[in-house]
């Protein structure tokens, strides 16, 4: 078969073949023009302004709660694990049981003493230490003394009433300060001034340089049966501030300052044993001021599941960013709260979860 051949018997069109190609030629190009004129005859839909204005609100403060969140967490800053409180290590980048298990070493006696020691923490696995060793800061506060008396302050003090700032102005350490602490934390009081220097580690150069400045308000006496009149002090944990909390006893400058601060964060306290979360707060302490303290659980504060974000929830210690992601999550599927056992029963909380977290909701 020759070329001519096959342009005959391929390319050779009867007459009707040739007026259905015409026609469909002509119906493309009719489809064509309609595809782009028809748009010039469309009218635009209405536009619902207010729920457009009322959802890029709501968008405007997902993200700022979110540029917040990521602000406030999941960082990591230099910090000392022998003096890092509540707050900031909720702040830190570690996980939870890292957290807790920082917390729990630390309040049964344990110290860090080089940035190795971090790694005996369960839970800090190669990785974790790795990426956290650049921010440790392990200070020496046991060895940091005041070497020569004469160099620190001299004023009169009362030992039973100093706050441990005055204490290392007058040039004690920290060591001797926690040892007066100690004392102190299990009802025990400085009746003269050779009972103060019966505290196991103060110098010689100390005692003949403090001797002078040593004034102990002695207690009044009933004239009657010579017994001494002690002042009850009863203070409401919930207002209190740090100035009041100074005066109950074992509590000094700083840890009244923590207490007010861990107060804030987590919305008032409704049990005396919350103050074990407080850092610096030994069981002993708390023992001997419980009957010095009242609780009003009324100026608690109370968190609204219904209307708060996740930023406000994880905010809070006792949920933190995954439950307060579990909270959020239920809520956007099945609507408003009726009923804060929901938590509960839908295993969001467990039973220890819920009983913490009960008194704010």
């Amino acid at each position: 078969m020759n070329f001519k051949q096959l342009i005959r018997d391929y390319f050779t069109f009867s007459r009707n073949e040739r007026k259905g190609i015409t026609i469909l030629i002509i119906l493309i190009f009719l489809l064509a023009i309609a595809n782009k004129v028809i748009f010039y005859f469309e009218t635009p839909g209405k536009i619902d302004t207010v729920l457009l204005d009322s959802a890029s609100y709501e968008l405007g403060m997902f993200n700022d709660s979110l540029n917040q969140q990521i602000k406030e967490e999941g960082t990591l800053f230099p910090f000392d694990p022998n003096t890092i409180d509540s707050i900031e290590l909720y702040r830190l980048d570690l996980s939870d049981q890292v957290k807790r298990n920082l917390l729990r070493f630390r309040n049964k006696g344990g110290k860090w003493f080089s940035k190795s020691d971090f790694r005996k923490i369960y839970g800090v696995t190669d990785d974790v230490y790795m990426r956290v060793e650049p921010y440790l800061v392990i200070e020496d506060n046991e060895n940091r003394v005041v070497s020569k008396v004469q160099k620190a302050e001299t004023f009169y003090f009362d030992p039973n009433t100093a706050t441990d700032d005055e204490f290392v102005r007058l040039g004690l350490t920290a060591k001797q300060i926690a040892t007066i602490r100690k004392y102190q934390s299990k009802g025990g009081t400085f009746r003269s001034k050779e009972d103060f220097f019966k505290i196991w580690g103060l110098r010689n150069d100390q005692k003949s340089e403090l001797a002078n400045f040593i004034r102990i308000e002695k207690a009044e006496k009933n004239p009657e049966d010579k017994a001494p009149i002690v002042k009850t002090i009863r203070i409401e944990l919930n207002s209190a501030d740090s100035v009041q909390l100074k005066a109950l006893p074992g509590i000094g400058d700083k840890l009244s300052k923590r207490i007010v601060k861990y107060r804030d964060l987590v919305g008032g306290f409704y049990s005396i044993h919350q103050l074990n979360e407080v850092f610096g707060m030994s069981e002993q302490t708390i023992q001997v001021i419980a009957d010095k303290i009242t609780i009003d659980p009324s100026k608690i504060r109370k968190i609204d599941l219904n209307f708060a974000d996740i930023y406000e929830l994880s905010k809070h210690p006792y949920l933190q960013k995954d439950l307060a992601k579990l909270i959020i999550k239920f809520r956007t599927k099945h609507g408003s709260f009726r009923d804060k056992t929901v938590l509960l029963d839908s295993m969001i909380l467990n039973i220890d979860q819920y009983n913490r977290i009960k008194p704010y909701l």
